[in-house]
């Protein structure tokens, strides 16, 4: 980690922002503090630096202790199905259905938003950190957060990004729940298919305390989420991963959208869209057409079928009011 970190994190024993300094020199390399020590001003706890990650999960309940283990032994089986340092740095630019999704929502919301070299994004859920290193690429200043280090599956991953020097960005060990960043520090929070991870109750806690680390203005971009259906309740949602003990749950739609407005953000809902093939299919004519009108009854009768019972995941812009 870097000096310039510290502004942008709070204690986990006492919540106080901004009130966490390097105790001590530690041991540098020439881009970061690799390992060191955190001292809190106002509560006097101390938290290690290692292997450049702030480590600040403090007193984790049972369940995530479970989940960080679950990462390790998933971390495993990468390790035997061949995921290597080349495979993770090509990512999500890989031949692989799964990362075909990924890649499609972090281009849409990189189109979409307007980023600016210098603004600070919070990854949560980093896992394999690729999120990180793409926004990092762009200029901003990132912070990945996550509640494991396995490397493949944590916060360690990074290492693989960053070791050349064409990259930098942060790492906090930190459950999304309790995140140990501080109050009105970020512009973005990006969240690629990692908020189910909290059950009804923590999902409403983690809402509020994403909206308590923006800034007035701020934006947190939800992608991929997995959805539940009228007709396709997906009540055995996680059952192929259940040895990794990942705390997966399943929402509706509205469920998303009023937990995040009653945490106070205005919410806007985007599915994303294909690009244009051509020049041609960005050109609509003024007047409505027949084909016009049967194009939108298509899309209409789509639209009925997915509510019901589709099959489709959320991607969802949160604005902090202000």
């Amino acid at each position: 980690m870097r000096e310039a970190l510290l502004d942008r994190l709070r204690c986990p024993a006492c919540g106080t922002d901004r009130s966490l300094a390097l105790h001590g020199a530690g041991v540098r390399d020439e881009r970061e503090i690799r390992e060191g020590e955190l001292r809190c001003r106002s509560c006097e706890r101390t938290f290690a630096i290692r292997a450049g990650v702030a480590e600040l999960l403090h007193d984790p309940p049972e369940y995530v202790v479970r989940e960080a283990a679950g990462l390790e032994r998933f971390a495993a089986v990468m390790r035997a199905d061949g995921w290597d340092r080349e495979m993770v740095r090509a990512l999500p630019y890989v031949d692989i259905p799964y990362w075909w999704g990924q890649r499609r929502a972090f281009e849409y919301w990189c189109d979409e938003l307007p980023l600016r070299e210098g603004d600070w994004l919070l990854d949560v859920g980093s896992a394999t950190c690729w999120a990180g290193a793409q926004f990092a690429a762009r200029g901003l200043n990132v912070i990945a957060l996550d509640i494991s280090t396995a490397e493949l599956q944590g916060l360690r991953t990074a290492d693989h990004f960053i070791e050349d020097g064409a990259v930098y960005f942060e790492r906090v060990l930190s459950d999304m729940s309790q995140p140990a960043i501080a109050s009105g520090s970020l512009d973005y929070i990006f969240c690629c298919e990692s908020l189910h991870h909290n059950r009804p109750a923590e999902l409403r806690r983690t809402l509020r305390e994403f909206n308590r680390m923006l800034r007035p203005g701020g934006s947190l971009i939800l992608a991929n989420e997995p959805l539940r259906f009228p007709l396709k309740l997906k009540r055995d949602h996680g059952a192929e991963v259940a040895q990794f003990e990942g705390n997966e749950n399943v929402y509706f739609l509205h469920e998303y959208v009023l937990a995040a407005a009653r945490a106070g953000f205005a919410v806007s809902v985007r599915w994303p869209r294909n690009a244009p093939k051509s020049s041609r299919d960005e050109e609509q004519p003024r007047r409505p057409t027949p084909g016009m009108l049967r194009r939108s009854l298509r899309r209409l009768r789509a639209a009925v079928r997915l509510a019901v019972s589709g099959d489709a995941s959320l991607n969802m812009l949160c604005r902090k009011r202000g």
